[in-house]
């Protein structure tokens, strides 16, 4: 439980670490100034980006005004300031961008290891956790020395289970995880179920939440790897033993379908995803995943689509412009709700009131036949300060699976506190993607930390 001056803070202090993205973070603090319940937080912005800070600290003060929020706004580039009695913090950054994560994506490829998307598992996985673990620990270390006792520590970095994991050691703070695959795969299913009846471009926005019957998903597993316990169709709700009944209408592609025949469940996520944590999907013979409908590298790094353009900062100045201009100019500003659940979560830890969320945690018994200390997602909820784990036993051939990836993974945490090669090397040689060959996964990996030396060992980089 969070001590009781935590949950029941009177002004909670939210700090929100990588608030310079010029998107993500002015809609999580619009989603925080939407809530109820922290409608006299004080919210801190913290990125080491300045010039960005700046954009967003200033477009977000004149969005509080124009909701009418009694909320106060601060940015800070020094973590510790910006932490210093915190109540929560919400960390999100990248450490390396487009550019590194690329990297990680294909390097792979010159030993025929070739990944859909690089974040979560395999060689890229695991050199993008120890590339974010110093300054994702640094977040954590600080929060526990000078943020309020028992802080919440919202971790949204991927790869959010050994990420998370490994910030899961550090005494004084509470730490979970959490990622919005859930809401995927209601988008998901629903598409799959009622696509022939309205227009694609109702799927696009949140407006088939409106228009269609509900859609809920109780899933676990992996991060980015999970299985559905429970699916909801309107009224219905359709336990383990009675998904069969929604198929085949449920499945979206080749991929989602050959996991359901061979491990007895439905796979959420979009398929790029869980693709990368099974064995025998990405192989020559499948054309590197593209026969079961997955591109071999993720469409917003891939080569060959030339670099992603993002014309928010352009759009940003310009509102800025012209709202210095004119208050009047932000009645057309987009300040609606995400639809993203962390201003709930947040402010649950700090009511004690109920939410029902998806989060990643250790298991402690939850999914049935797994190790307790495993770092696992899954449906749980928020309640007086705790969180609840529902029971859930999934199929023998999937627990197998999570049990191994979540070993991997768990290696993987321990290796970002302390950089252990054998480790990590004994961890990879386990992931799917993986040849059967430890001279290769040794090699790769020392190929992978050398080349970002700089992010992964900075105590020990010159300069």
């Amino acid at each position: 439980m969070i001590p009781s001056d935590i949950l029941f803070q009177t002004r909670p202090v939210i700090a929100i670490v990588g608030a310079g993205s010029l998107n993500w973070g002015r809609s999580i603090v619009v989603d925080l100034m939407s809530h109820p319940d922290l409608s006299n937080a004080e919210i801190r912005l913290i990125d080491v980006l300045e010039d960005r800070l700046a954009l967003v600290h200033e477009w977000c003060e004149f969005a509080r005004r124009r909701m009418g929020g009694a909320q106060t706004l601060s940015a800070h580039t020094d973590l510790r300031e910006g932490l210093t009695g915190a109540t929560a913090c919400l960390s999100a950054i990248s450490v390396g961008g487009d550019r590194l994560w690329r990297y990680d994506a294909t390097h792979p490829q010159l030993d025929g290891i070739f990944q859909p998307v690089g974040d979560s598992t395999g060689p890229g996985g695991a050199i993008r956790a120890l590339r974010h673990a110093p300054a994702i620990r640094t977040i954590g270390l600080t929060l526990a020395e000078v943020g309020r006792p028992g802080a919440l520590l919202l971790q949204l970095t991927n790869p959010l289970n050994a990420l998370t994991a490994c910030l899961d050691t550090i005494p004084g703070i509470r730490v979970v995880g959490f990622c919005h695959g859930y809401e995927d795969t209601e988008r998901i299913i629903a598409h799959a179920l009622f696509s022939g009846t309205c227009a694609p471009e109702l799927f696009q926005g949140q407006a088939w939440r409106k228009e269609l019957p509900a859609v809920r998903v109780e899933l676990a597993g992996n991060n980015h790897f999970v299985f559905a316990d429970k699916i909801q169709i309107g009224d219905r709700i359709y336990p383990q033993s009675e998904i069969h009944e929604l198929t085949p209408h449920l499945f979206d592609g080749p991929f989602r379908e050959a996991v359901w025949s061979r491990f007895g469940a439905y796979v959420g996520n979009y398929p790029r995803h869980p693709i990368e944590f099974l064995p025998g999907f990405i192989t020559p013979r499948s054309r590197h995943g593209m026969d079961w409908g997955v591109e071999p590298v993720a469409g917003e790094i891939n080569p060959l689509n030339g670099e992603r353009h993002d014309n928010s900062r352009a759009w940003l100045e310009s509102a800025l412009a012209a709202a210095r201009r004119d208050f009047g100019s932000t009645a057309a500003w987009p300040l609606a709700h995400s639809r993203e659940p962390l201003d709930d979560i947040v402010a649950a830890f700090h009511t004690g009131k109920r939410v029902d969320v998806h989060l990643n945690l250790r298991n402690r018994g939850a999914l049935q036949g797994l190790s307790d200390d495993l770092h696992l997602e899954m449906y749980c909820r928020i309640e007086n300060g705790g969180v609840i784990r529902p029971r859930v036993q999934l199929p023998e051939a999937v627990i197998r699976e999570v049990e191994r990836v979540g070993q991997c993974q768990l290696h993987l945490a321990a290796c970002c506190e302390a950089y252990d090669e054998d480790r990590l090397t004994e961890a990879l040689r386990h992931d799917a993607m993986m040849p059967d060959n430890e001279s290769v996964c040794r090699r790769l990996i020392r190929e992978m930390t050398e080349f970002q030396r700089e992010w992964i060992f900075p105590e020990n980089t010159p300069g």
